[in-house]
């Protein structure tokens, strides 16, 4: 069986400036989100919307550390276009825009917006992974922890199906996939990945490192890192085909060395083992 490396490691990898423009990442990454989560709540548990509201819009304002004077900077009419519920809470947009600046350092005035912005890479993976965590803490806070997971875990994979790219790249098979993930590119990726085909319609790959993870290294909670970070690829894999299951174990965030993962086509076999620890540790070494 052969396996195939591509990424290296970057000591400084979090550290890496990029550009990026702020607001239309916050929309993209956050307000659309957070704007599917209120929707969802107020269907599914609309008993507690409004405490769930205030609670975020708190934690949120106790959290920023500059305030950015976001109903005078910014043309909040515009901001929240398609955004409904958002629009209908108004105060925890505002406070949710002032920590996403806040989180991404962002200069004071007005001299950035539509514009790029240079930012450092742990900056920019924390301004969308630590709303993620809010949401989820405030849950936690108002139901519990079992259920805020449970639910969720429901919102997660809901939002990645309704919001999936019409115009996604299918591929017709793993092997495509497996073939153009394992191509050398000019700037290797700070991401290093060990993959393989098992069998017929079987993808195995191993995550060596996790920038998300690194990104959020004060946060202690190995379970709910799992669920911001990795949770989401379940519902994710059927991006590449509707007929693809993801299996995954060993997580980074909950604490191994690696994230093991393996993506079965089901029209090729329904048999979804996972292979054990052993081959994992040893994959790609012999």
């Amino acid at each position: 069986m052969n396996f195939v490396r591509t990424g290296e490691l970057r000591p400084n990898a979090l550290e890496v400036p990029i550009e990026i423009s702020p607001l239309e990442e916050i929309d993209r990454l956050t307000l659309k989100r957070l704007n599917h989560l209120l929707g969802f709540i107020k269907e599914r548990k609309p008993e507690i919307l409004r405490e769930f509201v205030e609670e975020l819009t708190g934690e949120l304002l106790n959290q920023a550390k500059e305030d950015y004077a976001i109903r005078d900077v910014l043309d909040l009419d515009d901001v929240l276009s398609g955004l409904p519920l958002l629009q209908e809470h108004v105060d925890l947009t505002v406070a949710l825009l002032n920590y996403c600046f806040d989180v991404l350092q962002l200069p004071q005035g007005t001299e950035w917006l539509g514009k790029k912005v240079s930012v450092s890479t742990r900056a920019d993976l924390r301004s969308f992974l630590l709303p993620r965590y809010n949401n989820l803490m405030a849950l936690v806070d108002i139901v519990g922890r079992e259920d805020a997971i449970a639910f969720y875990k429901r919102f997660f994979t809901q939002y990645l199906a309704d919001t999936r790219d019409p115009d996604r790249k299918i591929y017709d098979s793993l092997e495509d996939l497996y073939e153009e993930r394992s191509r050398e590119t000019e700037e290797p990726s700070a991401w290093v990945v060990v993959r393989g085909m098992l069998s017929d319609g079987k993808y195995a790959f191993r995550n060596d490192n996790c920038l998300w993870v690194d990104a959020l290294e004060d946060i202690e909670d190995s379970e709910l890192k799992y669920y911001i970070c990795c949770y989401g690829d379940y519902e994710g894999a059927k991006a590449h085909n509707e007929s693809i299951v993801m299996t995954m174990e060993h997580t980074i965030a909950e604490g191994n060395p690696y994230c093991s993962r393996v993506l079965h086509d089901t029209r090729v076999d329904w048999n979804l083992r996972h292979p054990p620890k052993e081959f994992w540790d040893k994959m790609g070494k012999t």
